[in-house]
């Protein structure tokens, strides 16, 4: 609830918080949700953390969107060499078949981001240019990007997400894309070891 329908609004929840660090918090009332009235500074940590857009924890959440499955396999081949080069908690997310709120939940969780997208009709898949209307609307900020796109003729995805994560606040994306042709290739495995290791490097 909080990063898709608050997470926007950052600012004003930290000159709340600054108001209420005096005040003995006994109970919490959200207008929705539970209500809390046991561990209460566990929950305005969480508030500040994600009042201040800092990731929860250094993790990489990898969101694909894939026609003919060739992307989402790349998509699992990086993340099979993330873990093996010890990243933790590494998400793996279909934005065909994952509601986006759950994509921008997981954005604020990690501070890692990959987006994967094939070319589509000259553009970005339509699910993934959702995603990224999402993070811009929703003010995403502070995190890494590292993109992958797929394109057999015409691959432009790449270069209009790296234009879009462009005009978000805060965001820092790496210069290493990785493109492939249709499917990934034998021949690419250095590529992607090198896409995967400027992502542990940026960590």
């Amino acid at each position: 609830y909080y990063t898709n329908i608050v997470g926007k609004y950052g600012m004003q929840v930290q000159t709340l918080l600054k108001k209420a660090a005096g005040l003995e918090i006994a109970t919490i009332c959200p207008l929705h949700g539970p209500v809390w009235r046991e561990n209460i500074s566990w929950y305005v940590d969480k508030y500040l953390t994600w009042s201040s857009y800092a990731p929860e924890e250094k993790s990489v959440m990898i969101a694909y969107g894939s026609i003919y499955g060739n992307t989402e396999q790349a998509a699992d081949a990086l993340a099979v060499k993330l873990g093996a080069k010890g990243v933790k908690n590494i998400a793996v997310y279909d934005a065909s078949k994952t509601d986006v709120s759950e994509l921008i939940a997981e954005i604020f969780r990690v501070s890692h981001v990959v987006i994967a997208c094939p070319t589509y009709n000259g553009g970005i898949y339509p699910p993934i240019e959702n995603l990224l209307a999402h993070m811009k609307a929703l003010a995403v900020q502070n995190r890494t990007v590292a993109v992958m796109d797929n394109g057999t003729w015409a691959a432009t995805a790449g270069k209009q997400i790296v234009k879009q994560l462009e005009e978000m606040k805060n965001m820092t994306v790496l210069d290493q894309k990785l493109s492939i042709k249709s499917t990934l290739k034998a021949d690419q495995e250095d590529n992607l070891d090198a896409f995967a290791q400027q992502i542990i490097d940026a960590m």
